[in-house]
């Protein structure tokens, strides 16, 4: 089991090594000038070709890059060639916030998904309701979404601030939209491994020996579902640590895809590169803890592994 975990933790730094390189390569071949961007209003070309020395970007591609994996290796993302900070300052505070809002739409979709999927399996007369419920959430695009939600709570209903913001007024419509984005994939496992469940033999012994329904099927139902279910949450984690661009965008959540953005338009490379890395890890962590955690849920993942 320990070299099982070992094996995919080598295989997720390779994973992080890869984004990095293919990240570097890609910011050369976005069109423009970083030092026109710091100085915008600069006209000499000596003071644009003293920056670009100054940051090495008249240096070739490998020599930057070899200078920028040093440093990574060391610790250092870098500084900010607008915000004139640490690249690890400025993501920090935002990183936080990415992850409230990463927490509070695993928990939504968990919720509603979880929902969906115990009355499909339960309920034959709402299975196709749901099913067609679930086919229309995945066929509206995230960022309809969020702005059906924003219009209709936020404008029309006027109950839900569309100003922006990081407080608890300002999270529930966007962990509302990744809730109901990501509620068909739990509905659709839930309601899999419930039925799967509840034709297997051990849950027809378990009826025949008189034991309460409810017993069944939180002892020997639900928790089948527990194994997939906690694989897709570490999924999920990971994928909206790294950054919900749209949703962010969309709420204008300071978090890290927001940010990301932002930086993307400015040129601003170390702060690029250094959401690209927290995605990358964020990823690769979660994907192990969510490896971890269904060993303890079901012994069968051990073999697996």
């Amino acid at each position: 089991m320990a070299r099982g975990l070992i094996r995919r933790l080598v295989f997720g730094l390779i994973a992080i090594a890869g984004v990095i390189v293919l990240a570097f390569l890609l910011e050369f071949v976005v069109p423009g000038d970083p030092a026109k961007a710091i100085a915008p209003r600069a006209t000499s070309l000596q003071v644009l070709a003293n920056i670009r020395a100054q940051l090495h970007l008249n240096q070739p591609l490998i020599v930057q890059f070899a200078d920028y994996f040093g440093n990574l290796l060391r610790g250092n993302l870098g500084t900010s060639y607008i915000q004139h900070q640490p690249v690890a300052a400025v993501i920090g505070p935002r990183l936080l916030t990415t992850g409230v809002l990463a927490l509070a739409g695993v928990v939504a979709e968990v919720i509603i998904g979880g929902s969906f999927g115990i009355l499909a399996a339960l309920y034959s007369r709402v299975r196709a309701l749901i099913g067609a419920l679930n086919l229309t959430l995945l066929a509206v695009p995230i960022f309809v979404l969020g702005l059906l939600l924003l219009l209709l709570f936020g404008f029309k209903l006027g109950i839900a601030p569309v100003s922006g913001g990081a407080g608890a007024a300002e999270l529930v419509l966007p962990a509302l939209t990744l809730g109901l984005i990501g509620a068909p994939w739990y509905a659709q496992i839930v309601a899999d491994q419930m039925q799967e469940s509840l034709a297997s033999s051990y849950v027809r012994t378990a009826v025949s020996k008189g034991l309460p329904d409810s017993y069944i099927l939180r002892r020997h139902v639900l928790r089948n579902v527990l194994s997939p279910a906690i694989t897709m949450v570490g999924l999920d984690l990971g994928s909206y640590l790294s950054g919900v661009v749209t949703v962010e965008v969309v709420f204008v959540w300071p978090g890290i895809g927001l940010l990301a953005v932002n930086s993307l338009h400015n040129l601003d490379r170390p702060i690029v590169m250094g959401t690209v890395i927290v995605g990358a890890v964020a990823v690769v962590f979660f994907n192990l803890v969510a490896d971890v955690l269904r060993m303890f849920v079901d012994p069968r993942t051990r073999e697996e592994v």
